[in-house]
């Protein structure tokens, strides 16, 4: 019979005496935090999958180069003006592989800025003497990786049912291929998540590009349909409508003595460091505030009161326009 009051004093003993609970064992892992792909905001596979480079590959956008293909599947569109008024892409996939991007044309100034702060590898067909130059030159350096359709033919097509030089095309899987680069990179996150802004109720958003570049938004559903000159933006037939629309407004200059064309137009240097003017439409929202970026970091976003804007996990598409344009109110 004396075996239960000792049974009873051991389960004591193992509850730590008087009921109070056993201290947690020290150095326990904290919860695994999810991983997610920083220029899209969706859930990644792993944190290892959000460290292999973006590809970005220079699209145009002039009338005979519409409609493009890839524009559906990348994380961000980067819009920026060429000479002539018109504009020009830069289509950045890192979530996603495109099986057909194109059709691809020459890089500008403008990949100088935007390729470094990605880790990006960069997908074009040449460019102007002095900026091939210095593409090169940055590429050498480490800044990203260069992969221009004369040094890597094989990783590009011309297509016969397009004319030139609207008909070279490429997938991002050829371009990584041809990259030969397999470095993890920690890619400069876009913020995402319920922002505490203060916006109002998103309406139509023009973009004034001339002619029959100009550009507008207007809020369906989750995100905002795209037209360019009174047509809906497609991808494979299927409009493009981004969760996020971003204009960021800036200092735009010709580069003298970078001539890019037959008539002289000159390259256009466009600043993408230090702060300006953006405009913001996000979860059916418009938010006016200011842009910032610093060193390698991606852009951020404050409204007037210094409260960061934060987007919806989605496409971004990112305009870079003069400060002299009217976006209205």
């Amino acid at each position: 019979m004396r075996a239960l009051p000792i049974l009873i004093a051991l389960v004591i003993a193992a509850c730590g005496g008087g009921g109070s609970p056993a201290p947690a064992a020290s150095g326990s892992a904290p919860a695994a935090q999810k991983a997610v792909w920083p220029l899209r905001g969706t859930n990644a596979p792993s944190a290892d999958a959000t460290g292999r480079r973006p590809v970005m590959v220079r699209v145009p956008n002039d009338p005979a180069a519409r409609p493009q293909s890839g524009l559906a599947k990348a994380d961000i569109v980067f819009e920026l003006l060429v000479e002539g008024g018109i504009t020009r892409y830069a289509l950045v996939f890192h979530s996603e592989e495109a099986d057909k991007v194109g059709p691809i044309r020459s890089a500008r100034l403008s990949d100088l800025h935007l390729a470094p702060m990605l880790r990006a590898i960069l997908a074009h067909v040449g460019a102007q003497t002095q900026t091939l130059e210095r593409i090169r030159e940055a590429a050498k350096a480490g800044q990203f990786v260069d992969v221009d359709q004369f040094q890597s033919s094989a990783a590009f097509d011309r297509v016969s049912d397009r004319p030139a030089p609207q008909n070279v095309y490429t997938s991002t899987q050829r371009i990584r291929e041809a990259a030969k680069d397999t470095a993890k990179v920690q890619v400069p996150p876009l913020a995402f998540g319920e922002s505490k802004a203060q916006g109002k109720p998103a309406t139509t958003l023009t973009i004034p590009y001339t002619g029959s570049g100009k550009v507008t938004y207007e809020p369906s559903g989750d995100g905002f349909k795209r037209a360019q000159a009174g047509q809906p933006t497609v991808d494979d037939g299927r409009e493009v409508a981004p969760a996020n629309v971003i204009v960021i407004k800036t200092e735009i200059t010709e580069v003298p003595g970078y001539v890019e064309d037959e008539h002289g137009s000159l390259s256009l240097d466009i600043r993408s460091t230090g702060s300006g003017p953006v405009v913001v439409l996000t979860a059916g929202k418009r938010f006016d505030g200011t842009w910032e970026r610093s060193g390698a970091a991606n852009f951020s976003f404050k409204d007037a009161s210094g409260t960061p804007i934060l987007l919806r996990p989605g496409l971004s598409w990112v305009h870079i326009v003069p400060i002299s344009f009217d976006l209205g109110s």
